[in-house]
């Protein structure tokens, strides 16, 4: 893996452009670290909860460096060297994000791996990634990480260590927990930090559609936009929570956001909705960063009971979709500043509604893109989007609908397979342009508006815009969340299946009248299937794992 990753980077030509225009820095986040400690050493940094403890944590910004900087060194003494990887799989412990640093000071690259993935999933990733080291909980959730990693060991030649947050000694691992309190010990040598422009992250993308692979990301390319459209902190105390978890591209950019700006960051390893809106009420948050599905739990939450949300200022949701129906609740329960934001692993936030704009529009539109994005806009047909041989008539199907393709300073520096370690996507591919796979149209105000994942796409004759018929089934009663997924019919063409999850399997028949007197919808795009389920299987953000669902409906 570290041939792979020195061979990857960006052009000369393309890095000074980027520094010119002001989106890269000659500084890591590392750096922003030791300045946050220099001039703001009492500042909170961190604010983590502790399920087991049933505590709140905080860490500020001193106790984070001199923390960072001693995990660094016990990781040097353990014999890592620049460029080997190491595996984190640990919750959002506030360990988690001093292992992050460290790791960049060390000069090794993290790979923070989700906790989603199972063991045989884990084990091949780090036979993939040849990581040196891997840390891992004793136990959490009800699995003993710890043991799981022991017993893969032995077929893992070059990992060499594993390091244990809480009993090391049961499974002979490495503890480090000396150094996670600060504890300075004689490292093996000088380090050699990453530098900004270096592969300091390996992330993974969710694989909710299809196979997940591995993103390198370098400190430049996960600071850049952090001032764009939507995503500054405005003026006054701010708090930052995010949902997604450390290990998750939104919550590891969340923190370089707390690095850079040096506004506090709220983590939690408990998903449960209530918990999270008693942190967020207790510590003041002033932006909620969150997926739609934890939106809709957030909001039923505080519906059954209301806590004192007065100091939240803006909800960001991120990772899909945002219906009308739920905007309109979160808007009346939570904040009335709800943004539409859309982004991937592979890069940042790009794209997002702003403050300024109509209460509304985020339910109908993800808004224009950062000023440090450039889009393309491709059309869909007959260009290999999988849409069939036919256009779609415009009285009848989408109109005018394109594939997304971005290039900017916040794109990865390169997309990998997960067993291979080939090359899939590079900015020297096309120019730097990353085809998303995501469908848009435009909006009509100037912006744009998600229609769909060319992966998601449902039918062989005609597109069904899925996120719309999404929307539309959500206000039928009784239906509490849904998916469409695809389903072949008698005469093999491939049609729209509806998974809900409600207290009762509504009546086909009854659904898709709704959907044709309520918004006319076109008859390919009703369902012809409905299933009950009494939940989606999904990531750590909250992305339903379509492939994972279909699956198991085909075995059904």
């Amino acid at each position: 893996m570290r041939a792979v990753l020195d061979a990857v980077g960006p052009a000369p030509d393309t890095a000074r452009r980027y520094r010119e225009q002001g989106w890269w820095r000659g500084t890591t986040f590392s750096d922003s670290l030791r300045d946050a400690a220099r001039q703001d050493p009492g500042g909170t940094a961190l604010l983590t909860w502790r399920r087991c403890e049933n505590r709140l944590i905080s860490l500020t910004f001193a106790e984070f460096d001199v923390r960072a900087d001693a995990v660094a060194e016990a990781l040097r003494g353990l014999g890592v060297r620049r460029g080997d990887v190491v595996a984190c799989r640990l919750p959002s412990w506030w360990e988690t994000a001093v292992l992050m640093v460290a790791c960049l000071r060390a000069g090794a690259v993290v790979a923070p791996l989700p906790l989603l993935f199972g063991p045989y999933e884990t084990e091949r990733v780090l036979a993939a990634t040849g990581a040196v080291a891997c840390a891992v909980p004793d136990e959490w959730g009800g699995v003993a990480h710890a043991r799981v990693l022991a017993e893969q060991a032995g077929r893992l030649p070059r990992l060499r260590h594993r390091i244990v947050i809480g009993d090391a000694a049961d499974t002979g691992a490495v503890s480090l927990r000396g150094s996670f309190d600060g504890e300075r010990t004689a490292a093996a040598g000088p380090g050699e930090p990453l530098a900004p422009d270096d592969v300091c992250a390996l992330l993974f993308s969710s694989g909710t559609t299809g196979r997940s692979h591995v993103v390198a990301h370098s400190s430049n390319t996960l600071l850049a936009g952090l001032y764009d459209r939507g995503q500054a902190c405005g003026s006054g105390r701010s708090v930052c929570a995010t949902t997604g978890g450390l290990n998750h591209s939104s919550g590891f950019r969340q923190l370089m956001r707390t690095l850079d700006l040096r506004v506090p960051a709220l983590y939690s390893d408990c998903r449960d909705p209530g918990r999270w809106l008693d942190l967020i009420a207790e510590t003041g948050v002033t932006h909620v960063r969150t997926s739609p599905r934890k939106l809709r739990t957030l909001t039923d939450e505080q519906r059954r009971r209301p806590r004192d949300l007065s100091r939240l200022r803006v909800v960001h949701s991120l990772a899909g979709p945002l219906p009308p129906v739920l905007l309109a609740a979160a808007r009346e329960t939570l904040c009335p500043v709800v943004l539409n934001t859309w982004g991937m692993t592979e890069t940042s936030s790009l794209i997002s509604t702003g403050p300024a704009d109509p209460p509304h529009r985020a339910g109908r539109s993800i808004g224009v893109p950062h000023a440090s994005a450039e889009i393309r806009l491709r059309p869909a047909y007959g260009t290999g989007a999988g849409t069939g041989a036919g256009a779609v008539p415009a009285e009848e199907g989408v109109r005018h609908v394109f594939r997304l393709e971005v290039r900017g300073p916040q794109v990865c520096l390169a997309t990998l397979d997960r067993d291979t370690r080939q090359v899939l996507w590079s900015p020297m591919c096309d120019d730097g342009w990353l085809d998303t796979g995501d469908l848009m149209s435009h909006d009509g105000e100037g912006g744009l508006r998600f229609v769909g994942r060319v992966a998601e796409r449902i039918g062989d004759r005609w597109l069904i815009p899925v996120a719309d018929v999404e929307h539309a089934l959500l206000t039928y009663p009784g239906v509490r969340d849904v998916v469409l997924v695809p389903w072949t019919d008698a005469d093999g063409h491939e049609v729209p299946c509806a998974v809900v999850v409600a207290s009762v399997l509504p009546d086909l028949c009854a659904l898709r009248d709704h959907l044709t007197a309520r918004y006319g919808f076109h008859e390919s795009y009703l369902p012809v299937r409905v299933e009950r389920v009494t939940a989606f299987p999904l990531t750590e953000l909250g992305k339903v794992r379509r492939g994972v669902l279909a699956d198991r409906l085909r075995t059904a």
